[in-house]
């Protein structure tokens, strides 16, 4: 059954339908899961709490062609979510502990979420000086989550050249990665 037919019937409240949703995705949502954190349980709270949400707000949900970019998008929410619920809740109870806040664990946290964005602002950056053709086949890849196959067709060359322009751009974006890890690196030493 095409995706649309099976979103459609589950969202019409087919039973059988969501099951099948389950059976198709739960592997790879929990693989993607680890890609986003490191935290078995987060992971799995949050594919559980996914289709307990998705199960009673099975009806209201927008329609979609690709289940799997939708389940994947509200998994990494869900997990970006608890992940700030638990910073700040973390937070307070260190500082219900101390009886007051540690501001050096804040600071660090702020350092840290500060040097992140520099390297994704340069990453960006680095990104639009990839060639058009490189940067349509990395967002072909990793944003449309198309095969080098599909993406050879849709950009009408062949297998080779598709791998090559996913290869090389990826190839650029390590370099710039690994270039401003020793920069920041070099940073903290000095």
């Amino acid at each position: 059954m095409p995706d649309i037919e099976l979103w459609n019937s589950f969202r019409k409240g087919d039973q059988e339908a969501f099951q099948r949703i389950y059976q198709i995705y739960a592997k790879d949502l929990l693989s993607y899961g680890y890609k986003v954190t490191s935290n078995v349980q987060l992971i799995e709270d949050s594919i559980h709490d996914l289709f307990i949400e998705l199960w009673q707000h099975g009806n209201n949900l927008s329609e979609t062609d690709s289940i799997k970019f939708y389940l994947f998008r509200s998994l990494r929410n869900k997990i970006n979510n608890s992940q700030k619920k638990d910073l700040l809740f973390n937070s307070t109870d260190i500082d219900n502990a101390c009886g007051n806040p540690d501001e050096f664990l804040i600071e660090s946290h702020l350092i840290d979420l500060e040097e992140k964005e520099k390297m994704l602002k340069q990453l960006r950056c680095s990104y639009t000086m990839l060639s058009p053709r490189q940067q349509q086949a990395l967002n072909l890849r990793f944003y449309n989550h198309f095969s080098n196959e599909e993406i050879a067709r849709i950009m009408g060359i062949n297998y080779q050249s598709a791998c090559k322009f996913i290869y090389s751009g990826l190839k650029t974006l390590k370099e710039t990665v690994r270039i401003l890890s020793l920069l920041l690196i070099i940073s903290d030493i000095v």
